[in-house]
């Protein structure tokens, strides 16, 4: 299992969401994530501060999925990269392991 963190632009959450899932109906898989909005910061492209000089905000996902989508997320972010130069997306892959209370 793996934990995908995407730090996105409000501009294109709901083209990354749309695409997301498109991608988990085609595996045949439950499109599951948890949403954080209003999250500040700076990357490779403008800030995202929320405030007067820098007014958009960022949107983070987290999802926890199969180590074989991986590549279907990467895809998606391509895909962001091309259609909307100049919007930030970035994402960071680690390991996971859910814990159970069996």
């Amino acid at each position: 299992m793996k934990r995908v963190e995407i730090f996105i632009s409000q501009a294109i959450e709901t083209d990354f969401l749309q695409m997301y899932e498109r991608e988990c109906r085609r595996a045949g898989i439950k499109c599951k994530y948890t949403k954080l909005d209003g999250v500040k910061g700076a990357g490779n492209t403008d800030p995202r501060l929320g405030d007067a000089i820098w007014p958009q905000l960022n949107v983070m996902f987290i999802l926890f999925v199969e180590a074989d989508f991986v590549s279907r997320i990467e895809q998606i972010l391509k895909i962001l990269h091309n259609n909307f130069i100049g919007e930030g997306a970035a994402a960071f892959v680690s390991d996971a392991l859910e814990l159970r209370d069996e």
